[in-house]
């Protein structure tokens, strides 16, 4: 199912959860892996200046900074390195969701692993205060097709086994995909899969339980005909009740089904020409312990998106594009 991991890590000295679970699953999978960090920049308008990891003080990226950086890589996860297969060190200056993009198109990766925000705005908690993902994930869940592992503050266990796969289902494009790619990881791992879906209750007192039911029973007939042609083979369970707020409900039926792994779409939707990772995607990737895997459909992306490609291009030419992305992406959080 997967054969090429790439992990990207904004870490050096402190072990990275994101790191350990790229490590333990290709070596579960027996299959080829690599890391990349992008340096932090000291400057918007020149991506090679950037700050020292253990000083803080600003000075350009030269070879040697950069040979300093993947030496000290290879020493925070030597002992991983010594187990895993042979994994490779990419350092890399730039916009971290571009060059995460283009080092994933380099080497085919058909997995990424990521963090759900950066680490030097969850010192400021700016991400946690806002309940956004950060803008290297969400750069990445809009432009690249292939599944997105998310990972938290827990690592994947040292034997990586899925046997309870929750998946999401809101009946979009990128939901399909999503439990297309959760039945073929159900097939490798022999995995139950438990499929869920919040049914809105309106705001109206007039709104009666018999309505309640009857909604129910519709929602539980139309997530049966969503799924009716992946599952055939497939041991499932269906769960549908009313809620409020999706990724809350999706925590209990976790905790309820003793999940081992989430499987969301991107759910990425167009309002007023913005583009964006769902809510419940950010939410649950913030506070999730087990992992969670988000995929998005390449026909639920408008084309500027779809068509968007990493290959080589000078500085100048990625910086302007990025900053048109990055002002469209301030006016949607306005």
């Amino acid at each position: 199912m997967f054969q090429s991991i790439l992990a990207a890590t904004d870490r050096i000295i402190v072990r990275d959860p994101v790191v350990i679970s790229a490590a333990r699953l290709a070596n579960a999978l027996k299959v080829s892996w690599s890391i990349i960090h992008v340096l932090e920049s000291a400057s918007l308008n020149n991506r090679e200046h950037i700050l020292h990891f253990r000083t803080g003080q600003e000075q350009d990226a030269t070879d040697r900074y950069r040979a300093d950086v993947r030496h000290q890589l290879r020493r925070t996860y030597r002992d991983l390195l010594i187990w895993a297969p042979p994994c490779d060190v990419r350092i890399a200056t730039g916009f971290p969701w571009e060059e995460i993009g283009r080092q994933a198109s380099r080497r085919k990766a058909d997995l990424i692993i990521m963090g759900p925000h950066a680490a030097i705005s969850s010192k400021r908690d700016a991400l946690r205060v806002l309940g956004r993902i950060g803008s290297t994930v969400e750069g990445i869940l809009t432009r690249k097709h292939c599944p997105v592992l998310i990972v938290n503050q827990y690592p994947c266990r040292p034997k990586p086994v899925f046997r309870r796969i929750l998946v999401g289902i809101d009946f979009s494009a990128s939901c399909e995909k999503a439990l297309k790619f959760a039945v073929a990881l159900a097939r490798l791992y022999h995995a139950h899969i438990d499929l869920f879906h919040m049914l809105p209750i309106p705001p109206y007192p007039k709104y009666t339980r018999d309505h309640y039911d009857a909604d129910r029973e519709k929602a539980r007939d139309r997530m049966v005909s969503f799924c009716r042609f992946d599952l055939e083979d497939i041991a499932h369970r269906y769960h549908c009740w009313g809620g409020a707020l999706p990724y809350r409900e999706l925590f209990k039926c976790a905790a309820e089904c003793q999940s081992d792994a989430i499987v969301l779409g991107s759910h990425t939707n167009e309002t007023q020409g913005k583009w964006y990772a769902g809510s419940t995607v950010e939410k649950i990737s913030l506070q999730a312990t087990c992992p969670i895997f988000v995929s998005a459909a390449s026909r639920a992306l408008p084309a500027s998106l779809e068509d968007h490609t990493f290959d080589e291009q000078p500085a100048s030419a990625r910086d302007h594009t990025v900053h048109v992305f990055e002002k469209n992406l301030a006016g949607s959080l306005s």
